[in-house]
């Protein structure tokens, strides 16, 4: 009976580890590398407040791992430049101060992607579904100040904050190897002086500090990613 139990529990072993390797390789997704290009623009104390008016170009490096059919990790490297311009506001208060800046920023984020429906990749035809992604980043950007009785921002080194982008889009697996993806990518940084509205007056004290709280600035790109795709076939769907 003892010979018997030993066997019967290698077999039982045996099986869940072969149902193990089966299952780990078939949600061993495939990896993507590619790049993402568009135009974003900056939300805040100076200028047009519109959300969604691309007037500035950013572009980067993306890398994706697919977990499985539905979920997705990435990582995204963006350099881009903004403007804020008073004399393109709806509000006539803006357009009569007539501030102007102009700043460049990098950052390096991580997140998750998630698909709206199964998403397989490097079948026949073209695979889509829409999807969400969220997000957190290192931001690194210009340090603009205004000095007193002066319209025009000027730049002083370089500042760093967190930002937490997030959004949606729709990708296309139009090439076994291919995904092109159209995204809207609302970022959410966690500081107030991305146009010098909120400067540290302990290091700049002839600037102007001219945003009455603490709030937080805005970028918004639209654009799109061309990504190719390497790696294990997923070999299973739901």
């Amino acid at each position: 009976m003892l010979f018997v139990f030993i066997l019967s529990s290698m077999f039982r072993m045996r099986f869940l580890i072969i149902v193990l390797i089966t299952t780990i390789s078939c949600f061993s997704q495939k990896n993507e590398i590619g790049f993402h290009f568009g135009g974003n623009n900056y939300i805040g104390e100076i200028g047009n407040t519109q959300y969604i008016n691309p007037n500035k170009i950013q572009y980067g490096l993306i890398y994706k791992r697919n977990i499985n059919d539905r979920l997705g990790l990435r990582a995204q490297f963006t350099k881009g430049i903004f403007i804020g311009d008073d004399l393109k506001s709806s509000s006539e208060v803006r357009r009569n101060r007539g501030y102007f800046f102009s700043n460049s920023f990098n950052s390096l984020s991580i997140g998750i992607d998630i698909s709206y429906v199964p998403f397989t990749i490097g079948e026949f035809g073209v695979s889509w579904t829409p999807f969400l992604f969220v997000g957190i980043e290192r931001f690194v950007f210009d340090n603009i100040y205004f000095p007193r009785n002066e319209n025009i921002g000027y730049t002083l080194g370089k500042d760093f904050s967190v930002g937490i982008p997030f959004g949606g889009g729709i990708k296309f697996n139009f090439e076994k190897n291919w995904i092109i993806t159209a995204d809207i990518q609302p970022r959410f940084v966690l500081s107030d002086n991305l146009d010098g509205s909120y400067p540290d007056l302990s290091k700049q004290p002839l600037a102007e500090k001219f945003s009455t709280s603490l709030s937080s600035d805005w970028l918004v790109f639209v654009g799109i990613s061309i990504t190719y795709v390497f790696g294990k076939i997923p070999c299973c769907k739901d």
